[in-house]
């Protein structure tokens, strides 16, 4: 896994079409035992960690079948589980809002000869803003176990479907 990579993504390439990629797909998805973890709707399906496995940045697949020319390629992305996803936004732009204002706030005061205490606000929401990004980087490499796993089950299900990818 790569630092920088906040919601990690891979392609895979398919030397079916599209559409026929979808089809093996469904006949495969309607042999599945663990319906509850993985999900499919047409061209669109999810990979989820089980319950009782679940960490804080416990991720979860989801892939897509798009054209590509004549062949398909699947579209993997690992993200954060919904509700910690959620939560991490609306952080970051609690964070945004509150050094945006912060600065204006301390730029007002300057202008007017006060002391600019409102800069403050703005320089901690920007540390906090860091060290929430570095919290979510540090909580994806705790996890990249489970990428792995959620990618190799995507595997065995394409040999499953019986879809080549291209060498």
């Amino acid at each position: 896994m790569q630092w920088f990579t906040l919601r990690p993504t891979f392609d895979i390439q398919l030397t079916e079409s599209p559409q026929d990629a979808v089809e093996k797909m469904d006949r495969a998805y309607k042999h599945t035992e663990d319906k509850k973890h993985f999900l499919l709707f047409g061209e669109y399906g999810e990979l989820h960690v089980p319950a009782s496995e679940h960490r804080v940045w416990s991720p979860h697949l989801s892939f897509s079948i798009n054209p590509s020319g004549e062949h398909s390629i699947i579209h993997g992305r690992f993200a954060p589980r919904l509700e910690v996803w959620t939560f991490v936004w609306i952080c970051y732009l609690t964070f945004a809002f509150s050094a945006f204002f912060g600065f204006i706030l301390g730029f007002s005061q300057f202008m007017i000869g006060a002391h600019a205490w409102g800069t403050w606000i703005g320089v901690v929401a920007m540390l906090l803003w860091g060290a929430l990004f570095a919290i979510a980087h540090v909580g994806q490499q705790w996890s990249a176990d489970q990428m792995r796993t959620l990618q190799g089950q995507l595997a065995d299900f394409l040999r499953t479907a019986e879809l080549h990818p291209q060498q």
